[in-house]
C-alpha cells in the first residue's frame, strides 16, 4: 500500500487550535503517514501576513513539537515568487516520487480551485482531502471537475494514484486567524484558541499588537 502524505498549506498567521484539530482528524481518518505544514511566503489569493515568514515558521514549529508525525517545510518561504501550490507539489514530488500526496484544504478553498495557478494539472497530480468549515457548504450543483473526481470512500485515496477529492467530516472549530489577530489588537484574551507555545511566542515577540 502506498504511503499517503498530507500537505497542509496556509499563511498560519498565526497557527491556531483549529489548524491542529483539523490536521489531527484528517491524519487519523485518512490513515496518513505524515502531515507536512507548509507556510506560504507570498500568498497569491490574500493580503500579506502580519507576522514575518520566519515568525510564522517558528510558530508552526512550536505548535507541532509534540506531534511526531507532523512536519514543517520552509520551501515556500525560500521562494521570492508567489506561493503557488502547483509549484510546491512538483517540488515535493521531485524530491520523493514514491510518496502519494494529499492536499488538505477547506470547502471554501476547493470551491475556488478553478481560479488557482495551473489547477487542472494540480488536480491531475495529487489527491484532495476536503474539510467542511463553519459557514461553508458543499456547492450544489457540483462543478464538473469535482463530480468527476469525487471519492465515494476514503480508501479511494489508496486505490487511485491521484485526482480524487475526498470529503472528511471534522468537528468544527470556530477559531480563525483573522479573529485572533483582531482580538489580540483589541486586548481580548484569545489564549484558549491557540497552543500554549504559540501564545507565549506571540506575547514574547509582541505580535499583532500584543
Amino acid at each position: 500500500m502506498p504511503c499517503l502524505h498530507g500537505i497542509f498549506g496556509g499563511t498560519f498567521d498565526p497557527l491556531h487550535n483549529g489548524h491542529l484539530e483539523t490536521a489531527t482528524a484528517v491524519f487519523a481518518q485518512c490513515a496518513l503517514e505524515r502531515v507536512c505544514f507548509i507556510p506560504a511566503a507570498v500568498p497569491p489569493h490574500r493580503d500579506q501576513p502580519d507576522a514575518s515568514a520566519q515568525q510564522r515558521l517558528e510558530m508552526v514549529s512550536l505548535a507541532i513539537a509534540n506531534y511526531p508525525r507532523f512536519d514543517v517545510d520552509d520551501r515556500e518561504l525560500k521562494r521570492a515568487t508567489p506561493s503557488y501550490t502547483y509549484d510546491t507539489v512538483k517540488s515535493l514530488q521531485a524530491q520523493d516520487s514514491a510518496r502519494r500526496y494529499c492536499l488538505i484544504l477547506g470547502v471554501d478553498a476547493l470551491s475556488g480551485l478553478d481560479r488557482w495557478h495551473r489547477w487542472r494539472e494540480l488536480l491531475d497530480s495529487i489527491h484532495f482531502i476536503v474539510v467542511r468549515r463553519p459557514g461553508w457548504e458543499i456547492p450544489e450543483p457540483l462543478p464538473a471537475w469535482w463530480r468527476q473526481g469525487r471519492a465515494e470512500f476514503i480508501a479511494d485515496l489508496n486505490r487511485f494514484e491521484c485526482g480524487k477529492i475526498c470529503l472528511v467530516e471534522v468537528e468544527p472549530n470556530p477559531a480563525s486567524a483573522t479573529e485572533i489577530r483582531y482580538g489580540i489588537a483589541q486586548g481580548v484574551d484569545v489564549s484558549t484558541m491557540l497552543p500554549h507555545s504559540v501564545w507565549d511566542y506571540i506575547c514574547a515577540n509582541k505580535l499583532y499588537g500584543a
